[in-house]
């Protein structure tokens, strides 16, 4: 009786509350300049990373509809670049709030021991994994974005291709490459609270 109350208690956790059919979700992507991506996100992106040789920037907006439910927890957006299997670097992400539809507010940006976790059960997203560069040391390049407002759509963000150079999966993706929409993968993955993962959507690529 024991066995079958944790096992009925485990399943109603990680179940997920509603699938990604339910929130329409919507996107697009697109090769811009750095003033284009700042008049987009309505504040100044980093003018720094321009001096980078050969720098693209990629400008891209998901839009939902509200949750049938609420989410006790997050969604995540995550772009790889599929020529290296690496997370690029998103420089600046902005969402409407309910209530403030003229004024987007920061989302946070950042990586996370979940991205691991994600990439061990969706092959397609195991570029969301740390690197190994050495015996015991692993690198975590890149970013993704969480985005704890469920109401707040649409998402804007902005991300550098090709990312920071570093030890790259693959040799395959030289800095400086021009990226094309169809190298870049756009996804979201939907968790809860306690770290539970309850599904991944393939939104491009």
């Amino acid at each position: 009786m024991v066995l079958f109350a944790n096992a009925s208690w485990r399943w109603w956790h990680n179940r997920a509350p509603f699938g990604p059919e339910a929130l329409s979700l919507q996107s697009s992507l697109e090769v811009v300049g750095f003033t284009e991506s700042r008049e987009a996100l309505g504040q100044p992106v980093y003018y720094a990373l321009s001096m980078e040789p050969k720098v693209q920037v990629v400008l891209g907006r998901v839009s939902w509809h509200r949750p049938p439910e609420p989410l006790d927890g997050s969604l995540i957006v995550v772009l790889i670049d599929k020529r290296a299997n690496r997370l690029p670097v998103i420089i600046e992400a902005r969402q409407n709030r309910p209530g403030l539809r003229d004024r987007p507010e920061p989302v946070v940006v950042g990586s996370s021991w979940i991205q691991n976790k994600i990439a061990q059960r969706y092959q397609w997203l195991s570029g969301m994994a740390d690197m190994k560069t050495g015996q015991d040391t692993w690198l975590s390049d890149g970013s993704i974005l969480w985005v704890d407002e469920q109401e707040g759509s649409p998402l804007t963000f902005a991300a550098i291709f090709p990312a920071p150079q570093t030890q790259s999966r693959k040799q395959t993706a030289a800095r400086g490459e021009p990226v094309a929409i169809s190298n870049i993968l756009l996804a979201a993955v939907c968790v809860g609270s306690d770290d539970q993962i309850y599904w991944a959507h393939r939104l491009q690529g």
